[in-house]
């Protein structure tokens, strides 16, 4: 990133692209940021951020938000585990293609697009790196993530874009709107169960360790054309995690367990019925949130510390820490008027 230029972050309403705009305004560098008008940009508006309204999937408006921009961090994604195959199509795939035209012809230097570790399917993986294929599970979100990986290395090999491709696993943090509400759901509730032991590790990776990943990738011209697996590089099992925000919030850590291949059978069941049925609400239990309660996940960040330089500086404890302090905040702050 060059001094002075404009940095475009695109999904800036969401928890990496909110948490990118502050530590780059913070910075002092000149950030735009692209928020749909529909968008609950409340957070963003407190920073000293250019504000583009638009639809990321609208040509004319990137074309628009990309002018004089030498930097693009293209976060915005349709993240859903039910959701309409056509919207995460025209979002996650159209998208990024109408982002990396505008960037093509204003002359953008280099691309960061955030990816997701759901490009490697759902079977357990354990320690995997870059090197791992792509698989196929058959819903919309890792069809429409292997997709746009694939696009976005077409732009560089055969366009001339500089794109560098981030692939988180699960995100946490402030202002976070999907792992942390959903588990927090289901234990207010009582009808969180572990699925097993819950002694399957799992890679995290806190929203701050993740950004300085991205601006690491941004910064080093050899890091155009890559893929790097960015995580905490600390392993917790799913009783860890459950039990850090039981503490955090004072809630009474959960005992009750459901075996395995129980709940496989039970989420085979109710997608089949929900399919059926023709529900636009997911089921309490799909492939999906099965795969973030039970499956072993674990990835090598060997390849960002060797080519990026980077090193995850906030520990699993600190960063699940900031993110409860920032819940209980949210949670006693009067309602706005």
């Amino acid at each position: 990133m060059e001094p002075g230029e404009i940095i475009l972050v695109t999904g800036a309403t969401g928890l990496v692209g909110s948490a990118l705009c502050a530590r780059l305004a913070g910075m002092g560098r000149r950030v735009r940021a692209l928020v749909r008008p529909t968008s609950d940009a409340s957070f963003v508006r407190t920073l000293d951020v250019e504000l583009a309204e638009g639809d990321i999937a609208d040509d004319e408006d990137c074309q628009r938000a990309a002018q004089g921009v030498g930097t693009v961090f293209h976060c915005a994604a349709y993240v859903s585990d039910w959701a309409e195959a056509d919207e995460m199509q025209r979002v996650n795939v159209e998208g990024l293609q109408a982002m990396m035209e505008a960037a093509l012809a204003n002359g953008v230097r280099r691309l960061v697009y955030l990816s997701s570790l759901a490009v490697v399917g759902h079977d357990p993986q354990v320690n995997i790196d870059e090197s791992a294929p792509f698989v196929l599970t058959g819903d919309g979100y890792n069809r429409t993530k292997v997709e746009a990986e694939q696009l976005a290395m077409q732009y560089h090999r055969e366009r001339g874009l500089a794109v560098s491709i981030i692939r988180p696993p699960y995100i946490y943090g402030p202002r976070d709107r999907q792992m942390l509400p959903r588990l927090l759901s289901n234990l207010q509730s009582g009808t969180f169960r572990y699925i097993g032991a819950g002694d399957q590790p799992l890679s995290l990776v806190y929203v701050e360790n993740l950004i300085d990943a991205m601006i690491a990738a941004a910064e080093r011209p050899e890091a155009a054309g890559q893929v790097y697996l960015i995580t905490d590089g600390e392993p917790v099992t799913r009783r860890q995690l459950v039990e850090a925000v039981c503490d955090g919030l004072g809630l009474d850590r959960p005992t009750r367990t459901v075996p395995v291949g129980v709940a496989k059978v039970a989420c085979r069941l109710l997608e089949a019925t929900y399919r059926l049925a023709g529900k636009r609400e997911a089921p309490p239990l799909n492939r999906f949130r099965l795969k973030f309660m039970a499956t072993p996940l674990t990835f090598s960040i060997e390849k960002a510390r060797r080519e990026l330089g980077w090193e995850p500086r906030v520990s699993f404890a600190d960063g699940m820490a900031a993110t409860l302090a920032q819940w209980r905040e949210q949670e006693a702050a009067p309602p706005s008027q």
